[in-house]
């Protein structure tokens, strides 16, 4: 390779990596960015950040205050694992600490993100199944259909990432140029680990689909709206996300291969913590409208309730009681 060549894959290379820091977790450091490149923030950190506080009163209001249980804890969780991740990922990506890790630093730090990043996969994909089988009503078929889904879609996901990353060992490495981990050459695996976690989200929009279609009567109601159009909303975003991922492990060089991995996890996050929340505050809703409606009638009576009871003379309410008894 000649010279010029060389310099020109070089430059390139710096090129990508400060667009995975720009769209990951830190803003690129002028030192080690190519004369048209400039410091920039951080989409994914600062996007997810941003959420985190514009949603922090609901939080508290919505999840803190809500009974001990395994939604609420696997929530709260998963909230903050990925923030805190991005954070780590974030500190690593600047380039202007001064920090300079070895290649075993860069390799457990991929490869521990990684895992995480499958933890906090699965978590959001519970928490979603079990909205599913709330429009069910809680039928067994869908709750055993459901579970099966997740379960293959997940062991699928691990085998792939845990493969993938097998591979990928002798190629995270340590750049002094760009002053972040890199890894040298691409690995088709990851079309299995961005594919994986759509099998699953296909048959939750199957689902949601049908229980729309099946159940027209009950998708009038405000909480079963709410699940229909959260559950489209965020499976459409997902879906486009994943696909993004999907390209760029299909067709981007190698220096872009972490491009899109951890701005996607956290857009992926933000959109699942706020139809969450949005579900919660639905479902409150309709208990609070719930326990404040008349009580039904016994089985073959009409109630009727009379609307200007309170402007009407207490005289005319006697009449009136008297009136029914003898009917």
């Amino acid at each position: 390779m000649s010279s010029a060549a060389a310099k020109t894959e070089l430059v390139q290379a710096l090129h990508d990596a400060n667009t995975t820091r720009y769209l990951s977790g830190a803003p690129s450091p002028a030192v080690s960015c190519p004369p048209r490149s400039s410091p920039r923030p951080a989409v994914g950190l600062i996007i997810l950040f941003y959420d985190h506080l514009l949603t922090f009163s609901d939080e508290v209001r919505l999840v803190w205050a809500a009974p001990r249980s395994f939604p609420k804890y696997a929530f709260l969780f998963n909230k903050y694992l990925v923030l805190a991740c991005l954070l780590s990922v974030a500190h690593e990506m600047c380039g202007f600490v001064g920090q300079v890790a070895s290649d075993l630093v860069c390799k457990r730090l991929i490869s521990t993100t990684s895992m995480l990043s499958l933890a906090s996969t699965a978590i959001g994909n519970i928490l979603v199944l079990l909205r599913v089988v709330m429009l069910w009503d809680h039928q067994p078929v869908i709750l055993k259909l459901m579970v099966v889904g997740f379960f293959v879609s997940f062991a699928t996901q691990t085998v792939m990432m845990s493969t993938s990353l097998v591979n990928y060992w002798p190629g995270i490495v340590w750049s002094s140029r760009a002053g972040m981990c890199i890894t040298q050459f691409k690995n088709p695996l990851l079309i299995g680990v961005w594919a994986s976690p759509m099998l699953f989200e296909v048959l939750v929009l199957v689902s949601t689909i049908v229980n729309a279609l099946d159940r027209p009567q009950q998708a009038e109601m405000p909480l079963t709206r709410a699940l229909h159009r959260d559950g489209i909303i965020y499976f459409f975003a997902v879906t486009c996300f994943r696909t993004l991922n999907l390209t760029l492990a299909v067709v981007a060089r190698s220096s872009l291969t972490m491009a899109g991995v951890f701005w996607i996890w956290g857009m992926t996050t933000a959109i699942l913590n706020r139809a969450l929340l949005r579900m919660r505050a639905t479902e409150l809703a309709s208990a609070a409208a719930a326990a404040h409606a008349p009580a039904p009638a016994p089985a073959g009576e009409v109630v009727i309730v009379d609307m200007d009871a309170r402007e009407r003379p207490a005289r005319w309410l006697e009449l009136d009681r008297l009136s029914s008894s003898g009917a």
